[in-house]
């Protein structure tokens, strides 16, 4: 695959992906474990348990607990974004514990707090998204059943509603002009990586000689966009096991808190990397909470450059590519484990 055909492409933005929601109906309904094994996979006797995500800190670190008048509103936006979009993934995540462990949830997304999304549009929004969802999930376990298609029609257009109100209210048109020839040369790699064509490449040529030559080119770089893209090929290099050299490298980039254009695809390719370590299992565990609080990492560091940069509308476009990127799920248009599967094609193709 050319780097001319490979799309690095952020231009649509604040849209989340609507099709892991699509299949939802199709996969309850071919589900056949029993209430009583899925509680036994939830809550184990070795110590594994499912955690719920609304009521845990699953905000922006950088919020307050209420806007004040003197907040740029740059900064009320930005919040919000993250906010809103932590909220509706968080809530739809606890919504499939109900699917495929028959766990109630309610209490938990009752638990979600709306005081750190700032914008009113946005914050009615999600307040009307979670009020549905606690309205229309069942409080009772003897209800649990994995093929109610007309549960999940529910909540799949709950999430869908909110999820356009989002897109529509945090537009990047709000905020400048971009075309999709502007973005993909401001993310073609060659113009850090000349021979850029030769090391994508090397993702089809798996081995341990050329894992050792793309180690040598990440460690020893000093250009942090090139370190970056390096990083991120050596990660691919790994992809087929377990390789938490990789992992740490990522790690190491995104903590730094030095800015890059590919900030996205680094912190993508941790995560996926990370939970295929943990599990590429529907009933196995995702730490979200985890993945999330580096995405924070990585937001704020983008947040920085916004703000010193306020016409970067570059630096805009991958904020909020990155606020509104989805949570792993356990069910998606991979048929065989959580979403995981999905994000690794979909990674290895751009």
């Amino acid at each position: 695959m050319k780097l001319e055909n490979k799309k690095r492409m952020w231009i649509v933005l604040s849209v989340v992906v609507l099709a892991a929601i699509d299949i939802l109906v199709r996969e309850a309904t071919g589900t056949q474990q029993s209430l009583e094994d899925n509680k036994e996979i939830a809550e184990n006797t070795n110590g594994f348990h499912i955690e719920t995500l609304s009521d845990k800190k699953i905000y922006s670190p950088a919020h307050y607990s209420s806007v004040c008048y003197d907040v740029p509103q740059i900064k009320i936006e930005l919040v919000s974004i993250t906010n809103s979009y932590a909220i509706l993934n968080a809530a739809y995540c606890d919504a499939e514990l109900w699917l495929r462990f028959g766990r109630v949830v309610n209490e938990s997304i009752r638990h979600i707090s709306f005081d750190s999304v700032w914008d009113e549009e946005a914050r009615n929004a999600v307040e009307e998204y979670v009020n549905t969802l606690v309205d229309i999930l069942p409080q009772d376990t003897a209800l649990w059943s994995p093929s109610d298609s007309v549960l999940w029609n529910k909540v799949r257009t709950a999430y869908r509603t909110c999820a356009v109100k989002l897109s529509e209210r945090f537009s990047l048109k709000r905020y400048g002009s971009i075309t999709e020839k502007d973005v993909e040369k401001y993310m073609d790699a060659r113009q850090f990586i000349p021979n850029y064509d030769s090391i994508y490449d090397l993702r089809h040529k798996q081995s341990g000689e050329n894992e050792k030559f793309l180690l040598a080119l990440a460690e020893q770089t000093t250009d942090f966009d090139s370190k970056c893209l390096y990083t991120i090929e050596y990660a691919h290099q790994c992809r087929s096991r377990v390789h938490k050299r990789a992992v740490s490298m990522l790690a190491s980039l995104m903590k730094s808190r030095i800015y890059s254009r590919y900030l996205n695809e680094v912190w993508r390719t941790w995560r996926c990397l990370r939970q295929l370590e943990e599990s590429p299992s529907r009933d196995g565990m995702i730490p979200n909470l985890e993945y999330n609080k580096m995405r924070y990492c990585c937001l704020e560091t983008i947040k920085d450059r916004v703000y010193k940069n306020p016409k970067d509308i570059y630096a805009m476009n991958d904020f909020c590519f990155m606020a509104s990127y989805g949570n792993i799920t356990r069910y998606s248009e991979y048929m065989y484990g959580n979403s995981v599967g999905l994000e690794q094609m979909m990674l290895s193709l751009e």
